[in-house]
């Protein structure tokens, strides 16, 4: 996957908490393919394209579908469990929750989650307002092609 990685052991145990919890929603049936369509997104630090879920999950299960990457988004999006994020013509897809910041490479294009300490709540205090979303837009040039253009 792309992005800054951390310790491989780490995101493992993770993930299969995050699976186990998942696991008692209200999703009926766990397929192979849903966890490793779980397991793809939030092991990603970066929004992943449903052709770029397709590729990964492609390495794991040859013979699954983009129908079924397409349904099983649906149903964790559904659930509340991965966040779209649209691109332009297209949606990106993330880990949920998610902080609604994002960071965009204006070279590679791709989408990162910024960790930004924001709540609705917060914000509604702090200004009066009765704040139901609040999502963080920046642009740049990450750290992958800053260090290629030197």
């Amino acid at each position: 996957m792309r992005g800054p990685s951390s310790s491989l052991a780490g995101r493992i145990v993770i993930v299969s908490v995050i699976i186990i919890i998942m696991m008692s929603s209200s999703i009926k049936r766990w397929t192979v393919q849903l966890k490793a369509i779980t397991e793809i997104i939030y092991s990603s630090d970066v929004h992943l394209t449903a052709s770029e879920i397709y590729e990964a999950a492609r390495k794991r299960i040859p013979s699954i579908s983009l129908g079924t990457i397409y349904r099983d988004i649906r149903k964790l999006k559904s659930q509340g469990m991965i966040c779209e994020v649209k691109k332009g013509d297209f949606s990106t897809y993330s880990k949920h929750p998610d902080t609604n910041a994002h960071f965009e490479c204006e070279v590679c294009h791709r989408l990162y989650c910024i960790p930004v300490d924001l709540s609705t709540l917060d914000l509604s205090r702090m200004n009066g307002f009765q704040v139901d979303k609040c999502a963080i837009a920046m642009s740049g040039v990450c750290k992958e092609c800053d260090e290629k253009c030197i």
